[in-house]
């Protein structure tokens, strides 16, 4: 287990970081390590996001993004090239975590490129299809909806419970076909 580096602070995104987030994401899409976010995708989910600073400079970013009573998808992990591999990915990744906890989330999921990282973190390949509120949610407007080649990772913070299972149990196992 690796350790946050001294000077790393894990806070709350704010809409002066929207665009520090954006052009990070972007940058690190354009080398194919994740998908791009445009700037209403941003804005729209500031509120999800957290922010990395070492020294008080922007280095990363990440989100939780609630989907549903019983899930959360962890997205945008983004570490600045010049500071992976000491951490910082990690420190956001927890902190995400605790996040879901905190709002009492019993299932995280993650679709990457990077399956190691999220088993460091205790997740498992899963088929896509065992994510059905992504695919309904987000996947449908993807280009590379018909040919992903992300990974899909889950990880079961706790046992759901009965009255989670019942409202996850709510959304169709396959997106609607909206005529």
């Amino acid at each position: 287990m690796s350790t946050a580096p001294r000077g790393l602070v894990i806070r709350a995104a704010r809409v002066t970081d929207a665009g520090s987030i954006m052009r990070l994401v972007n940058e690190l899409a354009m080398r194919q390590v994740m998908l791009p976010r445009s700037p209403a995708s941003v804005i729209e989910h500031i509120r999800d996001f957290v922010v990395a600073e070492l020294d008080g400079r922007f280095v990363g970013c990440g989100a939780l993004h609630v989907v549903w009573s019983d899930m959360a998808e962890i997205r945008s992990i983004a570490v600045h090239p010049d500071v992976q591999r000491i951490g910082v990915g990690r420190a956001m990744a927890d902190a995400l975590i605790d996040i879901a906890r905190e709002l009492g989330v019993p299932t995280v999921y993650a679709f990457t490129y990077v399956q190691h990282f999220f088993e460091k973190l205790g997740f498992r390949v899963v088929e896509h299809r065992e994510l059905p509120h992504k695919m309904f949610n987000d996947c449908k407007n993807c280009p590379k909806f018909t040919a992903c080649d992300e990974i899909a990772m889950l990880r079961q913070l706790r046992e759901p419970t009965a009255e989670e299972q019942q409202a996850g149990s709510t959304l169709p196992s396959r997106p609607i076909r909206i005529v």
